[in-house]
Protein backbone atom coordinates (compact mmCIF):
# COMPACT_ATOMS: atom_id res chain seq x y z
CA UNK A 1 0.00 0.00 0.00
CA UNK A 2 2.75 2.30 0.76
CA UNK A 3 4.48 2.04 -2.61
CA UNK A 4 1.24 2.53 -3.87
CA UNK A 5 0.79 5.50 -2.23
CA UNK A 6 4.10 6.46 -3.14
CA UNK A 7 3.53 5.99 -6.98
CA UNK A 8 0.16 7.59 -6.92
CA UNK A 9 2.29 10.72 -5.58
CA UNK A 10 4.94 10.67 -8.16
CA UNK A 11 2.41 10.90 -10.66
CA UNK A 12 0.78 13.55 -9.32
CA UNK A 13 3.72 15.67 -9.46
CA UNK A 14 5.11 14.67 -12.33
CA UNK A 15 2.33 15.58 -14.39
CA UNK A 16 1.73 18.87 -12.27
CA UNK A 17 5.71 19.80 -13.53
CA UNK A 18 4.78 18.94 -17.08
CA UNK A 19 1.78 20.72 -16.84
CA UNK A 20 3.33 23.83 -15.26
CA UNK A 21 6.32 23.89 -18.15
CA UNK A 22 3.53 23.90 -20.56
CA UNK A 23 1.81 27.11 -19.06
CA UNK A 24 4.97 29.09 -18.20
CA UNK A 25 6.56 28.18 -21.79
CA UNK A 26 4.15 26.88 -24.31
CA UNK A 27 0.69 27.79 -23.55
CA UNK A 28 0.68 31.23 -25.06
CA UNK A 29 2.61 30.05 -28.47
CA UNK A 30 1.04 29.21 -31.23
CA UNK A 31 2.66 25.43 -32.04
CA UNK A 32 -0.53 23.73 -31.60
CA UNK A 33 0.14 20.18 -33.00
CA UNK A 34 3.65 20.01 -30.74
CA UNK A 35 1.79 20.89 -28.16
CA UNK A 36 -0.71 18.52 -28.34
CA UNK A 37 1.62 16.07 -28.62
CA UNK A 38 3.62 17.54 -25.77
CA UNK A 39 0.24 17.58 -23.42
CA UNK A 40 -0.72 13.71 -24.53
CA UNK A 41 3.18 12.62 -23.70
CA UNK A 42 2.60 14.20 -20.44
CA UNK A 43 0.26 12.00 -19.76
CA UNK A 44 1.40 9.22 -20.60
CA UNK A 45 5.36 9.85 -19.09
CA UNK A 46 4.07 11.32 -15.58
CA UNK A 47 3.23 7.32 -15.30
CA UNK A 48 5.36 5.79 -16.91
CA UNK A 49 8.78 7.16 -15.29
CA UNK A 50 7.31 6.82 -11.38
CA UNK A 51 6.56 3.27 -12.54
CA UNK A 52 9.69 2.25 -14.57
CA UNK A 53 11.70 4.00 -11.67
CA UNK A 54 10.04 2.70 -8.91
CA UNK A 55 9.01 -0.52 -10.30
CA UNK A 56 12.32 -2.94 -9.48
CA UNK A 57 12.55 -1.78 -5.54
CA UNK A 58 8.66 -1.08 -4.49
CA UNK A 59 6.79 -3.55 -6.82
CA UNK A 60 8.67 -6.21 -7.41
CA UNK A 61 8.02 -9.47 -4.94
CA UNK A 62 11.64 -9.56 -4.51
CA UNK A 63 13.97 -6.16 -3.33
CA UNK A 64 17.25 -5.82 -5.13
CA UNK A 65 18.71 -4.01 -2.63
CA UNK A 66 18.80 -7.16 -0.71
CA UNK A 67 21.67 -8.50 -1.48
CA UNK A 68 23.71 -6.40 0.42
CA UNK A 69 22.72 -8.84 3.33
CA UNK A 70 23.52 -12.10 1.44
CA UNK A 71 19.60 -12.49 1.18
CA UNK A 72 19.97 -13.20 -3.08
CA UNK A 73 22.95 -15.71 -2.34
CA UNK A 74 21.35 -17.79 -0.28
CA UNK A 75 19.10 -20.86 -0.55
CA UNK A 76 15.45 -20.22 0.13
CA UNK A 77 12.91 -22.80 1.74
CA UNK A 78 9.30 -23.10 0.62
CA UNK A 79 7.28 -20.33 1.55
CA UNK A 80 5.05 -20.47 4.58
CA UNK A 81 1.14 -18.82 4.56
CA UNK A 82 0.12 -17.86 8.07
CA UNK A 83 -3.86 -17.15 7.11
CA UNK A 84 -6.02 -15.09 9.51
CA UNK A 85 -9.69 -13.71 9.57
CA UNK A 86 -9.53 -9.74 8.53
CA UNK A 87 -10.52 -7.79 11.68
CA UNK A 88 -14.32 -6.71 10.61
CA UNK A 89 -13.06 -3.47 11.40
CA UNK A 90 -12.41 -1.75 7.94
CA UNK A 91 -8.48 -0.98 8.50
CA UNK A 92 -7.39 2.80 6.76
CA UNK A 93 -6.22 1.04 3.73
CA UNK A 94 -9.01 -0.61 2.89
CA UNK A 95 -11.34 2.34 3.58
CA UNK A 96 -9.02 4.06 0.91
CA UNK A 97 -8.93 1.30 -1.02
CA UNK A 98 -12.81 1.40 -1.25
CA UNK A 99 -12.36 5.31 -1.77
CA UNK A 100 -10.10 5.15 -4.54
CA UNK A 101 -12.88 2.84 -6.29
CA UNK A 102 -16.34 4.53 -5.60
CA UNK A 103 -13.94 7.19 -7.29
CA UNK A 104 -12.94 5.25 -10.21
CA UNK A 105 -16.50 4.11 -10.58
CA UNK A 106 -18.20 7.70 -10.34
CA UNK A 107 -16.13 8.89 -13.35
CA UNK A 108 -16.63 5.65 -15.56
CA UNK A 109 -20.25 5.77 -14.97
CA UNK A 110 -19.85 9.58 -15.88
CA UNK A 111 -18.33 8.75 -18.80
CA UNK A 112 -20.76 6.51 -19.75
CA UNK A 113 -23.32 8.72 -18.97
CA UNK A 114 -21.95 11.34 -21.01
CA UNK A 115 -21.72 8.58 -24.50
CA UNK A 116 -25.16 7.82 -24.31
CA UNK A 117 -26.35 11.62 -23.86
CA UNK A 118 -24.73 11.65 -27.37
CA UNK A 119 -26.21 8.26 -28.75
CA UNK A 120 -29.56 9.25 -27.74
CA UNK A 121 -28.78 12.86 -30.04
CA UNK A 122 -28.20 10.39 -32.79
CA UNK A 123 -30.95 8.03 -32.05
CA UNK A 124 -33.28 11.10 -32.65
CA UNK A 125 -31.47 12.60 -35.52
CA UNK A 126 -33.33 13.84 -38.45
CA UNK A 127 -30.99 12.34 -41.00
CA UNK A 128 -27.23 12.11 -41.98
CA UNK A 129 -26.04 12.59 -45.38
CA UNK A 130 -22.70 11.78 -46.82
CA UNK A 131 -21.06 14.04 -44.35
CA UNK A 132 -21.96 12.25 -41.53
CA UNK A 133 -24.10 14.65 -40.11
CA UNK A 134 -26.78 14.79 -37.61
CA UNK A 135 -29.31 17.48 -37.15
CA UNK A 136 -31.38 17.83 -34.14
CA UNK A 137 -33.72 19.68 -32.50
CA UNK A 138 -32.21 20.10 -29.66
CA UNK A 139 -30.76 23.23 -28.57
CA UNK A 140 -27.09 22.48 -28.84
CA UNK A 141 -24.22 24.09 -30.05
CA UNK A 142 -22.25 22.60 -33.53
CA UNK A 143 -19.95 19.98 -31.93
CA UNK A 144 -18.25 16.53 -33.40
CA UNK A 145 -17.74 13.16 -31.43
CA UNK A 146 -15.09 10.82 -34.03
CA UNK A 147 -16.49 10.45 -37.78
CA UNK A 148 -19.57 11.86 -36.96
CA UNK A 149 -21.01 16.16 -36.63
CA UNK A 150 -23.97 16.91 -34.58
CA UNK A 151 -25.91 20.02 -35.38
CA UNK A 152 -28.89 22.18 -34.31
CA UNK A 153 -31.36 22.25 -36.94
CA UNK A 154 -32.08 26.07 -36.84
CA UNK A 155 -27.95 26.33 -38.49
CA UNK A 156 -29.56 24.85 -41.56
CA UNK A 157 -30.95 28.22 -43.31
CA UNK A 158 -28.02 30.67 -41.76
CA UNK A 159 -25.15 31.94 -44.60
CA UNK A 160 -22.42 30.32 -42.13
CA UNK A 161 -23.13 26.67 -42.97
CA UNK A 162 -20.06 26.46 -44.98
CA UNK A 163 -17.30 27.80 -41.95
CA UNK A 164 -18.97 25.79 -39.28
CA UNK A 165 -18.83 22.30 -41.48
CA UNK A 166 -15.49 22.94 -42.34
CA UNK A 167 -14.48 23.61 -38.83
CA UNK A 168 -15.91 20.25 -36.79
CA UNK A 169 -14.43 18.83 -40.60
CA UNK A 170 -11.08 19.88 -39.05
CA UNK A 171 -11.78 17.74 -35.74
CA UNK A 172 -13.20 14.94 -37.32
CA UNK A 173 -9.71 14.69 -39.38
CA UNK A 174 -7.55 15.65 -36.57
CA UNK A 175 -9.33 12.83 -34.00
CA UNK A 176 -9.75 15.61 -31.72
CA UNK A 177 -12.31 13.21 -29.68
CA UNK A 178 -9.40 10.26 -29.27
CA UNK A 179 -7.62 13.23 -27.16
CA UNK A 180 -10.90 13.63 -25.47
CA UNK A 181 -11.82 10.05 -24.39
CA UNK A 182 -8.39 9.23 -23.57
CA UNK A 183 -8.42 11.76 -21.04
CA UNK A 184 -11.22 11.03 -19.93
CA UNK A 185 -10.15 6.96 -19.20
CA UNK A 186 -6.95 8.65 -17.60
CA UNK A 187 -9.23 10.47 -14.94
CA UNK A 188 -11.16 7.35 -14.11
CA UNK A 189 -7.36 5.15 -14.19
CA UNK A 190 -5.99 7.84 -11.20
CA UNK A 191 -9.39 10.45 -10.45
CA UNK A 192 -6.80 11.86 -8.07
CA UNK A 193 -4.80 13.62 -10.07
CA UNK A 194 -5.84 17.26 -10.13
CA UNK A 195 -4.05 18.01 -13.27
CA UNK A 196 -5.83 15.66 -15.10
CA UNK A 197 -9.07 18.04 -15.74
CA UNK A 198 -6.87 20.58 -16.69
CA UNK A 199 -4.88 18.89 -19.17
CA UNK A 200 -7.89 17.82 -20.65
CA UNK A 201 -8.77 21.67 -21.05
CA UNK A 202 -5.70 23.20 -22.61
CA UNK A 203 -6.13 19.79 -24.95
CA UNK A 204 -9.70 21.10 -25.60
CA UNK A 205 -8.58 24.82 -26.24
CA UNK A 206 -5.46 23.77 -28.84
CA UNK A 207 -8.30 21.80 -30.96
CA UNK A 208 -10.29 25.19 -31.18
CA UNK A 209 -7.19 27.05 -31.87
CA UNK A 210 -5.95 23.57 -34.67
CA UNK A 211 -9.49 24.29 -36.35
CA UNK A 212 -9.51 27.49 -36.79
CA UNK A 213 -6.04 27.75 -37.89
CA UNK A 214 -7.32 25.62 -40.75
CA UNK A 215 -10.36 27.51 -41.40
CA UNK A 216 -8.43 31.10 -42.00
CA UNK A 217 -5.89 29.76 -44.43
CA UNK A 218 -8.67 28.25 -45.99
CA UNK A 219 -9.66 31.57 -47.06
CA UNK A 220 -12.39 33.02 -45.15
CA UNK A 221 -12.49 36.47 -43.79
CA UNK A 222 -11.40 36.80 -40.31
CA UNK A 223 -13.70 40.04 -39.41
CA UNK A 224 -16.80 37.48 -40.90
CA UNK A 225 -14.91 34.40 -38.39
CA UNK A 226 -15.55 36.35 -35.64
CA UNK A 227 -18.90 37.52 -36.10
CA UNK A 228 -19.66 33.11 -36.15
CA UNK A 229 -17.56 32.34 -32.97
CA UNK A 230 -19.83 35.29 -30.98
CA UNK A 231 -22.67 33.87 -32.36
CA UNK A 232 -22.21 30.36 -31.78
CA UNK A 233 -21.43 31.51 -27.98
CA UNK A 234 -23.03 28.84 -26.07
CA UNK A 235 -22.32 25.70 -24.59
CA UNK A 236 -24.16 22.59 -23.61
CA UNK A 237 -23.46 19.97 -20.93
CA UNK A 238 -25.42 16.95 -22.55
CA UNK A 239 -22.23 16.88 -25.26
CA UNK A 240 -19.01 17.63 -23.10
CA UNK A 241 -17.14 14.73 -24.90
CA UNK A 242 -17.68 16.79 -28.01
CA UNK A 243 -15.72 18.52 -29.69
CA UNK A 244 -17.86 22.15 -29.98
CA UNK A 245 -17.44 24.88 -32.46
CA UNK A 246 -16.89 27.06 -29.67
CA UNK A 247 -15.36 26.25 -26.06
CA UNK A 248 -15.91 29.81 -24.35
CA UNK A 249 -12.22 30.31 -25.33
CA UNK A 250 -13.63 33.85 -28.30
CA UNK A 251 -10.91 35.84 -26.72
CA UNK A 252 -7.88 33.55 -27.07
CA UNK A 253 -8.88 32.52 -30.06
CA UNK A 254 -9.06 35.81 -31.32
CA UNK A 255 -5.73 35.94 -30.41
CA UNK A 256 -4.08 33.51 -31.58
CA UNK A 257 -5.46 33.93 -34.94
CA UNK A 258 -3.14 36.92 -35.48
CA UNK A 259 0.03 35.68 -33.59
CA UNK A 260 3.02 34.46 -35.55
CA UNK A 261 5.01 31.51 -34.94
CA UNK A 262 8.82 32.94 -34.22
CA UNK A 263 12.28 31.07 -33.53
CA UNK A 264 12.45 31.78 -29.78
CA UNK A 265 9.14 29.66 -29.89
CA UNK A 266 10.76 26.52 -31.94
CA UNK A 267 13.47 26.84 -29.59
CA UNK A 268 11.13 26.47 -26.34
CA UNK A 269 9.51 23.40 -27.79
CA UNK A 270 12.70 21.89 -28.21
CA UNK A 271 13.90 22.34 -24.49
CA UNK A 272 11.07 22.13 -22.58
CA UNK A 273 9.89 18.62 -22.82
CA UNK A 274 13.41 17.25 -22.28
CA UNK A 275 14.23 19.38 -19.49
CA UNK A 276 10.69 18.83 -17.84
CA UNK A 277 11.27 14.65 -18.35
CA UNK A 278 14.21 15.08 -16.86
CA UNK A 279 13.46 16.90 -13.39
CA UNK A 280 10.73 14.20 -13.10
CA UNK A 281 12.93 11.32 -13.54
CA UNK A 282 15.14 13.21 -11.13
CA UNK A 283 12.07 13.22 -8.70
CA UNK A 284 11.25 9.92 -9.17
CA UNK A 285 14.69 8.61 -8.37
CA UNK A 286 14.43 10.48 -5.33
CA UNK A 287 11.26 9.16 -4.13
CA UNK A 288 12.89 5.42 -5.07
CA UNK A 289 16.08 6.62 -2.90
CA UNK A 290 13.65 7.80 0.19
CA UNK A 291 11.49 4.65 0.01
CA UNK A 292 14.55 2.13 0.04
CA UNK A 293 15.73 4.28 3.06
CA UNK A 294 12.85 4.29 5.01
CA UNK A 295 12.73 0.58 4.12
CA UNK A 296 15.91 -0.12 5.27
CA UNK A 297 15.98 1.94 8.62
CA UNK A 298 12.63 -0.05 9.49
CA UNK A 299 14.43 -3.64 8.42
CA UNK A 300 17.38 -2.39 11.04
CA UNK A 301 15.21 -0.86 13.46
CA UNK A 302 13.83 -4.82 13.71
CA UNK A 303 16.71 -6.60 13.28
CA UNK A 304 19.26 -7.46 16.89
CA UNK A 305 22.16 -5.50 16.90
CA UNK A 306 25.28 -5.19 18.52
CA UNK A 307 25.30 -4.54 22.11
CA UNK A 308 25.11 -0.87 22.72
CA UNK A 309 28.10 1.00 25.39
CA UNK A 310 27.73 0.16 29.22
CA UNK A 311 24.99 3.01 30.18
CA UNK A 312 25.86 4.60 33.57
CA UNK A 313 24.00 4.75 36.71
CA UNK A 314 22.45 8.29 35.93
CA UNK A 315 21.37 7.17 32.11
CA UNK A 316 24.73 9.08 30.48
CA UNK A 317 27.02 6.80 28.03
CA UNK A 318 31.00 7.54 29.51
CA UNK A 319 33.01 9.28 26.81
CA UNK A 320 35.61 6.90 24.75
CA UNK A 321 39.04 7.37 26.12
CA UNK A 322 41.05 10.03 25.03
CA UNK A 323 44.09 9.38 23.10
CA UNK A 324 47.74 9.09 24.85
CA UNK A 325 49.80 11.85 25.00
CA UNK A 326 51.99 12.91 22.03
CA UNK A 327 55.47 13.11 23.77
CA UNK A 328 57.42 16.47 22.41
CA UNK A 329 61.14 17.18 21.50
CA UNK A 330 61.02 13.21 20.49
CA UNK A 331 62.00 10.92 17.35
CA UNK A 332 59.08 9.94 15.16
CA UNK A 333 57.73 6.65 15.44
CA UNK A 334 58.59 3.98 13.51
CA UNK A 335 56.08 3.23 11.28
CA UNK A 336 53.54 0.57 11.58
CA UNK A 337 54.28 -3.30 10.90
CA UNK A 338 52.41 -4.92 7.92
CA UNK A 339 48.97 -6.06 8.83
CA UNK A 340 48.93 -9.68 9.19
CA UNK A 341 48.20 -11.79 6.08
CA UNK A 342 44.65 -12.20 5.90
CA UNK A 343 43.98 -15.49 7.88
CA UNK A 344 41.05 -18.29 6.21
CA UNK A 345 37.93 -18.62 7.59
CA UNK A 346 38.12 -21.88 9.65
CA UNK A 347 34.40 -21.25 10.04
CA UNK A 348 32.69 -20.54 6.96
CA UNK A 349 28.93 -20.12 5.91
CA UNK A 350 27.70 -22.11 3.31
CA UNK A 351 24.58 -21.63 0.83
CA UNK A 352 24.39 -24.81 -0.67
CA UNK A 353 26.69 -28.15 0.57
CA UNK A 354 26.11 -31.69 -0.33
CA UNK A 355 24.05 -32.48 2.18
CA UNK A 356 22.15 -29.68 3.25
CA UNK A 357 20.20 -28.99 7.20
CA UNK A 358 17.09 -30.84 7.16
CA UNK A 359 14.15 -30.02 10.05
CA UNK A 360 13.15 -32.59 12.53
CA UNK A 361 10.67 -34.51 10.65
CA UNK A 362 11.39 -33.00 7.06
CA UNK A 363 10.26 -29.97 5.45
CA UNK A 364 6.38 -30.49 5.44
CA UNK A 365 7.11 -30.64 9.45
CA UNK A 366 8.62 -27.33 9.14
CA UNK A 367 6.04 -25.88 7.20
CA UNK A 368 3.22 -27.40 10.28
CA UNK A 369 5.59 -26.27 13.30
CA UNK A 370 5.31 -22.64 11.46
CA UNK A 371 1.82 -22.82 11.12
CA UNK A 372 1.10 -23.75 14.78
CA UNK A 373 3.74 -21.41 16.70
CA UNK A 374 3.44 -17.99 14.36
CA UNK A 375 0.68 -16.16 15.62
CA UNK A 376 -0.63 -13.29 13.40
CA UNK A 377 -0.18 -9.87 15.43
CA UNK A 378 -4.31 -8.55 16.50
CA UNK A 379 -2.52 -5.44 15.35
CA UNK A 380 -1.82 -6.34 12.29
CA UNK A 381 -5.37 -7.96 11.71
CA UNK A 382 -7.09 -4.52 12.84
CA UNK A 383 -4.94 -2.52 10.28
CA UNK A 384 -5.65 -4.95 7.13
CA UNK A 385 -1.48 -5.33 7.23
CA UNK A 386 -0.66 -8.61 5.38
CA UNK A 387 2.27 -9.49 3.26
CA UNK A 388 5.58 -11.59 3.42
CA UNK A 389 8.29 -11.46 5.64
CA UNK A 390 11.59 -12.87 4.36
CA UNK A 391 13.79 -14.13 7.42
CA UNK A 392 17.37 -15.36 7.60
CA UNK A 393 19.32 -17.49 9.56
CA UNK A 394 21.84 -19.59 9.99
CA UNK A 395 22.17 -23.18 10.54
CA UNK A 396 25.06 -24.43 13.20
CA UNK A 397 27.55 -27.21 12.97
CA UNK A 398 25.36 -28.78 16.27
CA UNK A 399 22.21 -27.52 14.38
CA UNK A 400 21.16 -24.62 16.63
CA UNK A 401 19.77 -21.40 14.56
CA UNK A 402 22.08 -18.24 14.53
CA UNK A 403 22.04 -15.19 12.99
CA UNK A 404 18.53 -14.52 12.69
CA UNK A 405 17.66 -11.16 11.05
CA UNK A 406 14.64 -9.71 9.08
CA UNK A 407 15.65 -8.79 5.67
CA UNK A 408 12.82 -8.09 4.18
CA UNK A 409 9.98 -6.88 5.93
CA UNK A 410 6.56 -6.16 5.67
CA UNK A 411 5.41 -3.94 9.45
CA UNK A 412 6.87 -4.00 12.61
CA UNK A 413 4.62 -6.85 14.14
CA UNK A 414 4.72 -9.35 11.65
CA UNK A 415 8.37 -8.89 11.40
CA UNK A 416 8.80 -9.47 15.11
CA UNK A 417 6.38 -12.57 14.79
CA UNK A 418 7.87 -13.83 12.61
CA UNK A 419 11.75 -13.47 14.07
CA UNK A 420 10.41 -14.90 17.25
CA UNK A 421 9.42 -18.31 16.00
CA UNK A 422 12.30 -18.54 13.57
CA UNK A 423 14.79 -18.02 16.23
CA UNK A 424 12.71 -20.54 18.41
CA UNK A 425 12.93 -23.31 15.59
CA UNK A 426 14.30 -26.85 17.23
CA UNK A 427 17.80 -27.68 16.51
CA UNK A 428 17.97 -28.99 12.68
CA UNK A 429 19.86 -32.39 11.51
CA UNK A 430 23.03 -30.04 10.41
CA UNK A 431 24.74 -29.77 6.80
CA UNK A 432 27.63 -31.19 5.60
CA UNK A 433 30.51 -31.10 3.34
CA UNK A 434 32.89 -33.35 2.55
CA UNK A 435 31.43 -35.56 5.40
CA UNK A 436 32.06 -32.67 7.39
CA UNK A 437 29.36 -30.31 9.83
CA UNK A 438 29.57 -27.01 8.23
CA UNK A 439 27.03 -23.78 8.74
CA UNK A 440 24.80 -23.03 6.19
CA UNK A 441 22.48 -19.82 5.49
CA UNK A 442 18.77 -20.16 4.61
CA UNK A 443 15.98 -17.71 4.04
CA UNK A 444 12.91 -18.73 5.01
CA UNK A 445 9.81 -16.49 3.37
CA UNK A 446 6.43 -16.14 5.59
CA UNK A 447 3.39 -14.89 4.08
CA UNK A 448 0.58 -13.35 6.34
CA UNK A 449 -2.46 -13.25 4.48
CA UNK A 450 -6.23 -12.45 5.69
CA UNK A 451 -9.23 -14.07 4.70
Amino acid sequence: MNAFLTYILASVVSLGVFYLAYIVFLRGEPLFRFNRIYLLSALLLSYLIPLITLLPDSFLFIKANATGTGFMHSFILAPVVISATASKIPSLPNMLEYIYLAGALFFAVRLAIRILSIYHLRKKGLGTNENSIFWSDANIPPFSFFRTMYLPVNLKDTVHLDEVIRHEQVHINSMHSFDIVFTQIMQIICWVNPFIPLIEKSLREIHEFEADKAVMHAGIDPVTYTKILFAQDKTALAVVLGNNFNYSLIKRRLTMFYKKNTRFARLKAIIVLPIAICIVMIYAIGCKQSANKSSDAQVASETPTQASPAVQPDGSVPPPPPPPPQPTNSVAPPPPPPPPPPTKDVNPIYTVVENMPQFPGGDEARVKYMIENVKYPETAKDKGVQGSVYVSFVVEKDGRITNTKVVKGVEKSLDTEAFRVVSAMPKWTPGKEKGKAVRVQFNMPIQFKLK
